[in-house]
């Protein structure tokens, strides 16, 4: 006799990057990030918001750099001892931005995650997050990558 396999019984796991912040931990699908770099000091640009870091050229283009925690109104940090940028894919694939940079302090771990996984799941309470996941003691931000996205383009487009 054959066996029968219910897919209900499957769960589905995504690669995922766990990704040390200042002040939180961030989750994004590995397929979100193109790449992790060293940290250079973004040159500024006038009249943006704080959460607007400057820009980076990256594989020879210019792309944005964004602090994640002053964009959810705490404080962006001023050390960068050990900060690396997580150059995030865009997610339009009709926009011009199609990357731009988060600062991180570290290096980030490698996770299955799964519906399965988190402990507790909590809606974002700051624009620029989905929600806040629970894993054993820890916890991590889960970003809204098309908010961010959004913001980033109405703040070039308004300096252009």
């Amino acid at each position: 006799m054959s066996e029968v396999t219910n897919m209900d019984d499957t769960q589905e796991k995504v690669r995922s990057l766990w990704v040390p912040l200042r002040q939180m931990n961030l989750l994004l699908p590995n397929i979100a990030v193109a790449e992790i770099s060293s940290y250079r000091a973004p040159s500024l640009c006038e009249g943006m918001p704080e959460w607007f870091l400057g820009m980076v050229t990256w594989r020879e283009r210019d792309i944005p750099v964004i602090s994640l925690e002053a964009v959810c109104g705490l404080s962006v940090p001023s050390n960068p001892v050990f900060s690396r940028l997580m150059i995030v894919n865009s997610v339009n694939p009709d926009s011009a931005l199609k990357h731009f940079a988060i600062v991180t302090a570290g290096l980030p771990g490698l996770i299955q995650f799964g519906n399965d996984t988190a402990d507790e799941v909590v809606d974002g309470a700051y624009d620029g997050l989905k929600c806040i996941v629970r894993i054993g003691s820890e916890e991590a931000v889960i970003p809204d990558l098309p908010y961010l996205q959004d913001l980033l383009e109405a703040c070039l487009s308004e300096a252009a």
